[in-house]
């Protein structure tokens, strides 16, 4: 059998070397989903890390070669995110000032007025917005694939996986939030988000860099009435490059988060149901401080998501109605091990997911402030930046 090495130490792109290679018979071997040259070339590459070997007894860290993987894959999606965001600018305006013939405004008449529409400039910037959206897909599809394999996911081993991704689809569909579209997406077993949903961020990405475009045009042109107009047109071009790059990175951001969740959540809540499996009060609490956090309110984040439905599952609870308001006045009167637990619930919920929000941080700070926290806001967010990290998720 043949395999991939890399053979430069460039550190934008990878360049790979066919090197024979015996594969061990019980390797779980990335799905065969190749839809040109290049990522089947990137996927045969990737069957190397294959081989490493993973702990199976702490929470998901990733190995040297999976980071440096991942490393690799970022930085290319988000430079060839930037360039065609500005590729896209580039196109947009210099044909209109080498072609001006091509792009006059037609005068259109409603309600007795007439009116002069860009129309054509109109309809070649929706063509150009269409082939940027599909570009994008197509990079940051190509970045899951490729960390998905080098991070050997979907592990065969977790048998609630199938389960876990049907319930954060119906999740999804029921809590349609048109501002986080990222967290919200639904999942298949390869972790190929639909592009239905990837195409829709994207394109609010892209709204968003055309307002943050039109907003500075507007102030250059305010300040410096005398800078020519193709210097105002051209002036998008790192905004654009900006929130392309941006936007990818949430992508693959999201990605690796989605491939560390599950054995974390499943180790973490493991410990748990050793440690306090059988003390009530600490199984009464445990939706409380779900709620506290807001784990509750984000069905549609996968990892909050998964979180609540493994404690559920794991501490056979019914998904009654919580009560947040009680939450500190009875976490004052837990004995100490109850507080240790649900102190640790707490840090895990909130990092779990990969980001550490203001309401997150704003709960923290008032439990501090009550002394139910001994963790530092230090000492927190080195937790979350070692998780997002590949470093793992310790509490």
């Amino acid at each position: 059998m043949l395999s991939y090495e890399i053979t430069n130490k460039n550190p934008l792109f990878l360049v790979v070397e066919i090197v024979p290679l015996s594969l061990p018979a019980m390797s779980t071997l990335p799905p065969n989903e190749n839809r040109g040259p290049l990522d089947h070339l990137a996927l045969r590459y990737l069957r190397q890390a294959l081989n490493n070997p993973h702990p199976h007894d702490e929470p998901y860290v990733l190995s040297e070669a999976e980071l440096r993987v991942i490393r690799h894959v970022r930085r290319q999606t988000l430079i060839i995110a930037a360039l065609v965001g500005v590729l896209g600018v580039v196109l947009m305006y210099v044909p209109q000032y080498g072609w001006p013939e091509l792009f006059v405004e037609i005068p259109l008449s409603f309600f007795g007025q007439s009116y002069a529409l860009p129309i054509t400039a109109l309809l070649y910037g929706l063509i150009l917005v269409y082939l940027e959206v599909s570009i994008l897909l197509a990079v940051n599809l190509r970045a899951t694939k490729l960390i998905m394999a080098a991070c050997q996911f979907p592990r065969a081993h977790d048998a609630r996986y199938d389960h876990h991704l049907k319930d954060i689809a119906l999740a999804s569909h029921r809590r349609r939030r048109t501002t986080r579209v990222v967290p919200r997406m639904g999942i298949d077993p390869y972790l190929n988000l639909p592009r239905w949903g990837l195409a829709t961020f994207f394109l609010l990405n892209i709204l968003k860099a055309v307002l943050s475009t039109q907003a500075l045009r507007y102030a250059v042109s305010r300040l410096f009435s005398r800078v020519v107009q193709p210097v105002i047109d051209l002036i998008g071009l790192p905004i654009y490059a900006f929130w392309n790059a941006y936007a990818s990175w949430q992508v693959v951001h999201e990605a690796q988060i989605r491939i560390m969740a599950p054995s974390t959540i499943r180790e973490f809540v493991g410990e748990l149901y050793d440690e306090l499996g059988k003390n009530e009060q600490f199984r009464s609490m445990i939706l409380d401080a779900l709620q506290y956090i807001a784990v509750l309110k984000r069905q549609y984040n996968y990892a909050h998501f998964l979180l609540t439905e493994t404690l559920l599952d794991r501490f056979n609870l019914r998904a009654g109605t919580p009560h947040p308001g009680e939450f500190t006045d009875r976490l004052k009167q837990a004995p100490p091990e109850v507080r240790r637990g649900l102190e640790r619930l707490l840090v895990f919920g909130a990092v779990v997911d990969g980001r550490l929000s203001l309401l997150e941080k704003w709960r923290f700070r008032q439990l501090r402030k009550k002394g139910l926290l001994t963790h530092s806001r230090t000492a927190i967010g080195r937790v979350s930046a070692d998780y997002n990290h590949g470093r793992g998720l310790w509490v």
